[in-house]
Order: C-alpha cells, then sequence, then structure tokens
C-alpha cells in the first residue's frame, strides 16, 4: 500500500503551491512558511476527509498511516489551542517553530537577491561604459524681426541699396536718349512733406517703393535725404520684416517737423 498524500488545493492561492505532502511536518511546514495560512486557519475537517476518503479507497487499513495521521491531527489541535489560548505564556515549540520558517525565509530571499545580482551588474557595466550627450537647447526663431537699429547704423545698407537700385535702372536702359531735358531740382523740404503725407495716410510704407516712384535722379537723391533728415529727428522709424524695409511715421505736426529741416 503506497504512503498517504495529502491534498490542499483550498489552502493556497497559487497554482504551482498545489502538490502532495508525505508526513505532517512536511504539511505544517509548508502552509506556515508562505505566510499566507496561519496554523488558527487550517481546517483540520479537511484533511479528516481526506483521510476517510482515502480509506474507502484502500482495501485494507495500514496502521502505521493511521498512527500517523492522528499524530498530524493531534499536534495540530495541540498547536491551534495553544496559539488560541496562550495569553502571556510564551510558548517555546512556536517561538521555535516561527523563527525556523523566518530563517527559511531570510534564505529564499537571499537565494533570489543572487539570482539577479549577475544581471544588474552587466547592466552596470554596460551604463558605464555608454556617454550621452546632453539635448542642445533650440532657440525659437520668430517670424518677427526683434532688433532695434539707430539711423546711424542703417545708413549704410541703405546707400547700398540706393546704389543697386539705380544700377539696375540704368541696365534697363538699353537706348541711350541724346537730349537734354529740364532739370527739375526737388527740395529735402518738399520730398519730407510728401513723404509725412503718404505714412499718414498708410501705416507703414516699403521703403523700396519709396524710391521706385523717383523719376529722376535729383528726386531720388531727395527722397534719400528726407529719410535720413526725418529718421534723425524721430519724426519716421525704419523697421525690417521678413526681409523688407518699412518706414513709420511716429507721430507729430507736419508744419513744427518741416521747420526743422533746412532746404
Amino acid at each position: 500500500m503506497d504512503d498517504i498524500k495529502f491534498h490542499l488545493s483550498g489552502l493556497v492561492k497559487e497554482k504551482n503551491e498545489i502538490s502532495d505532502f508525505e508526513g505532517p511536518l512536511n504539511l505544517i511546514l509548508m502552509l506556515l512558511s508562505k505566510s499566507k495560512v496561519e496554523i488558527k486557519d487550517i481546517q483540520i475537517s479537511e484533511i479528516c476527509a481526506q483521510y476517510l476518503a482515502y480509506l474507502e479507497q484502500a482495501k485494507e487499513l495500514d496502521l502505521e498511516i493511521a498512527s500517523e495521521f492522528v499524530q498530524m491531527a493531534s499536534h495540530l489541535v495541540y498547536l491551534k489551542t495553544k496559539s488560541l489560548l496562550a495569553s502571556s505564556e510564551e510558548v517555546s515549540e512556536l517561538k521555535e517553530l516561527i523563527s525556523s520558517l523566518e530563517q527559511q525565509r531570510a534564505k529564499a530571499q537571499m537565494l533570489s537577491l543572487k539570482t539577479v545580482i549577475p544581471i544588474f551588474s552587466e547592466a552596470s557595466e554596460k551604463g558605464l561604459k555608454l556617454f550621452t550627450r546632453q539635448q542642445e537647447i533650440q532657440k525659437v526663431k520668430h517670424s518677427e524681426y526683434s532688433y532695434k537699429h539707430s539711423s546711424a547704423e542703417l545708413l549704410i545698407p541703405l546707400l547700398a541699396m540706393f546704389t543697386r537700385e539705380l544700377n539696375a535702372k540704368k541696365s534697363q536702359n538699353t537706348q541711350i536718349r541724346r537730349y537734354t531735358p529740364n532739370r527739375i531740382v526737388y527740395g529735402v523740404k518738399e520730398k519730407s512733406r510728401e513723404i509725412l503725407e503718404l505714412l499718414k495716410y498708410y501705416e507703414r510704407f516699403e521703403l523700396t517703393k519709396m524710391f521706385y516712384t523717383a523719376v529722376s535722379r535729383s528726386e531720388a537723391v531727395a527722397t534719400f535725404l528726407s529719410i535720413l533728415e526725418l529718421c534723425s529727428f524721430g519724426s519716421v522709424l525704419i523697421e525690417e520684416s521678413e526681409g523688407e524695409l518699412f518706414l513709420k511715421f511716429t507721430g507729430g505736426d507736419t508744419d513744427k517737423i518741416l521747420e526743422s529741416i533746412e532746404g
């Protein structure tokens, strides 16, 4: 006749813990070592039912197995009684059992740590060999030109633009007309008045278009000098937006502004 084996599937929660146990001590240690079942929670009736079912299937009674079962059951009853009735008295057997279980638990934790130490060690070595560059902070580009320049700073690029425009007009004239037209001289004050009236009508006016309207070199020069005079007095500002220069009127009385301009 084979040895009796107890099945405690109702007292454990994980599938891999459902197994057969040979002997009462092995059964008790398993239940307590998992820290999921206390002594008072062990159902003696369930173990008795399993044992009676086993006896019905057995052909003859094995006294050795019966005595082993009785010993286990009595030991469980004894431990449950001690745990329920003991108040201030310390149960040495229970303390030794708990101490043994704590040692087994610490040993199991140590073994689990030893299994993952090589993994962390390898990852640490790889991390020490890596060098990452800090992410560069990219400056946000604004579509609008945010810098401000004085009139003196804009004088050189303004002269270069003026020269380029005149050269472009010369290249377009393929035929040279040989006649002497009447010379028209534009005064700076007169041209300044035209520019101010134009800027009052428009919120701002493109600088290059101001020279496109000039029909002669004299008018273009007067336009250039008038813009410089108005910028020096602060009556007109030059702003840049999307690569283009614009003139903007800052306000004020036109007559008073023109009184300060000579010519």
